[in-house]
């Protein structure tokens, strides 16, 4: 039977935490936990996972407030008393509420040792926050008043680690003892003295874990979390340790109390958890999976640039949009041209809809650093034949013909050490995959992360989104909903303008990376430029077809004639009178050509033609493979003819 063996309080969020023989468990969790947060001038809260510094401030209580030390500074005591009757913005992990300003000695204090300016605020009557999609209110911590773990679950963990770790790089309120490791991950309701609990999530660890309490330093291995990734990350990317508590009542706990388990749930799936090994009596089986696993790797290294991809889950992300999550079909591994892909670029692929194949082109929102699967994430749009499709018809165990990912927007373009991941709608794709290498990467540039959706019920993985932001530590989040917003909505409201990009400093100094409509990115580019943001350090995402490069209608009549070409579709056997004003593939189809194409943008590479004589425009070749341009390659798509030309067909592969 397990035993409540710890309570732990941490009077200001991310420093140094008390332990206590027993506690008050009221509606917030324990009282003193996490009432106090720091914050910069803008607002937005300052955790060790930015400053580590952090932890090495011990808050001792005092019957009229707190006692502060730290290393190299002179004793601080906060009074409650001397809170100010003024309130201020605060943002913690997308939540914006109101928290009490402190005198301003505290906040003199704290900047002289953080180095930065910042502000000390109290939860104080005016401040008010609750559990996101509940009425459950909580103060300053990350989204749960209390987090819970087992003694069994840390040793299990030192087990595997060379340097065995305390509890506290973890900084649970509760820890127990004499269960299993991670029993806790199987309990859904528990009672601990007087209180009854509701574990309502997994607790998601970030890079604060790997910061020494006793030194405030980043381990250089990043361990634990480096472990932990290991045995104890789930198909999203989620590392998890803990679970997090909402108290159902009032009352006491003690140290010794028993834990009774009341109800339980089945544990997470771990992806990286090695498989138990095969008895002989399955031999048979195992032998002709190896032989279907063989024949797969076989066919793709005879054809390297496409494989056969099966939908192995499908998850709903919001009322129109849905996850496919791909794997390599007979369990083969994903060849190095699929799996080693960079973060933003996208998946080409075909389908077969009503008897006929349709080439398709989703960007990824899955990252190389979780290279096990491949997912895209697909919005319904009306009239999408794809989309429409996979929405509709298809299911887990499908297959996909796909090509190796591919196009040049992605994180290799990034050179500043500040990045922006602005999107809108569907747009959110490249981003997730962007945010999640930079995440498993422990890549701790600032990110700022801004999504633009119409309403709260169009936000795309924004749990995940927040989950990503928590791991990686320096990441901001921001959203606007452009249509409509509950009365609780604290982000932005409208489309984006100026005075949002405002709360973002020195944005000549980083690289933007934009992906949405049309309409967005023009709008985003011009807001940005006007900011100061360098041409150079823009990179959008381009999708959906390209407006043909057409001369301007004053043209005089030897220009319109001059405009005429002679077009020869070698391949198809058919020569016609062209133009100079629109795209090859446009002028294929006005013959009556079927021809090949997919994204009509430039990216997929489905239309890709020979160009066996004469000269083109060539309005985007993301399509195109290293080195096919050199070969003649073009894309019909986002080809204008020059002079007279004739085409060919690509030899399938």
């Amino acid at each position: 039977m397990a035993h409540l063996q710890q309570i732990s309080v941490y009077p200001i969020k991310s420093t140094a935490g008390i332990q206590l023989s027993s506690s008050w468990v009221d509606p917030i969790g324990l009282p003193y936990d996490r009432r106090f947060v720091i914050c910069d001038q803008n607002g937005q809260f300052i955790t060790a996972r930015t400053q580590p510094k952090l932890c090495l401030v011990q808050a001792n209580l005092t019957p009229d407030g707190l006692m502060l030390t730290a290393p190299d500074m002179p004793l601080l005591a906060v009074r409650y008393s001397q809170c100010l009757d003024e309130y201020q913005h605060v943002t913690v992990w997308g939540d914006t509420t109101l928290g009490q300003r402190s005198h301003e000695s505290v906040d003199h204090w704290f900047s002289q040792f953080l180095g930065q300016p910042c502000h000390l605020l109290f939860f104080g009557e005016q401040s008010n926050r609750q559990v996101k999609n509940t009425t459950n209110p909580v103060a300053f911590a990350d989204g749960y008043p209390l987090l819970l773990i087992s003694q069994a679950s840390l040793d299990d963990l030192n087990s595997r680690l060379k340097q065995p770790i305390s509890m506290r790089q973890f900084r649970p309120n509760i820890v127990v003892q004499d269960c299993e490791p991670f029993a806790e991950d199987t309990w859904r309701h528990i009672r601990i003295g007087e209180v009854e609990f509701e574990l309502t999530k997994p607790c998601t660890r970030c890079v604060f874990t790997t910061v020494d309490p006793d030194t405030g330093e980043k381990h250089s291995q990043l361990e634990p979390l480096a472990t932990l990734k290991s045995y104890r990350q789930i198909a999203k990317g989620d590392v998890l340790f803990g679970q997090n508590l909402i108290p159902l009542n009032q009352g006491q706990i003690r140290f010794g109390d028993q834990v009774t388990v009341l109800d339980r749930q089945s544990a997470p799936d771990f992806v990286n958890v090695k498989p138990v090994s095969r008895t002989s009596s399955k031999k048979q089986t195992s032998d002709n999976n190896q032989v279907a696993q063989s024949a797969t790797m076989a066919e793709q290294a005879t054809n390297p640039e496409q494989a056969s991809l099966v939908c192995q889950h499908i998850y709903e992300e919001t009322h129109d949009v849905k996850t496919f999550v791909f794997a390599i079909a007979n369990n083969g591994q994903l060849p190095d041209n699929f799996a080693h892909y960079q973060a933003g670029q996208h998946l080409p692929f075909k389908l077969t809809i009503e008897g006929k194949q349709v080439n398709a082109i989703y960007t990824l929102s899955s990252s190389p650093t979780r290279n096990q699967s491949l997912t895209i994430t697909v919005k319904r749009v009306p009239n999408g034949k794809v989309s429409n499709f996979l929405h509709d018809h298809f299911n887990v165990g499908d297959e996909i013909q796909a090509k190796a990912p591919n196009g040049k927007f992605h994180l290799g373009n990034i050179s500043q050490q500040r990045i922006l991941l602005l999107s809108a709608g569907s747009g959110i794709t490249p981003m997730l995959s962007m945010l999640k290498t930079l995440t498993d990467q422990c890549d701790n540039r600032e990110v700022i992360f801004f999504h633009s959706a119409r309403s709260e019920k169009d936000l795309i993985a924004m749990d995940e989104v927040t989950a990503l932001a928590k791991q990686h530590g320096n990441c901001k989040l921001h959203c606007t909903l452009t249509q409509s917003a509950q009365p609780q909505w604290q982000d932005f409201q409208g489309h984006l303008s100026a005075d949002m990009l405002a709360v973002i400093p020195d944005i000549a100094n980083l690289d933007a990376m934009i992906c949405g409509p049309q309409g967005f990115r023009d709008s985003a580019k011009a807001l940005l430029m006007a900011a100061g943001l360098p041409e150079s350090q823009f990179h959008f995402e381009s999708f959906g077809k390209r407006p043909t490069d057409k001369k301007p209608a004053t043209e005089s009549l030897a220009e319109a004639a001059a405009a005429q070409v002679n077009i020869r579709f070698e391949s198809w056997d058919k020569a016609v009178v062209g133009n100079t004003k629109e795209s090859v593939l446009d002028q294929g189809e006005a013959a009556g050509l079927i021809m090949s194409y997919s994204c009509r943008g430039g990216m997929c590479g489905s239309c890709k033609v020979k160009l066996d004589s004469g000269e083109v425009r060539q309005l985007a070749t993301d399509g195109l493979m290293p080195g096919e341009q050199e070969q003649g390659y073009i894309l019909a798509c986002s080809c204008v003819p020059k002079t007279d030309i004739v085409i060919s067909k690509a030899p399938r592969k």
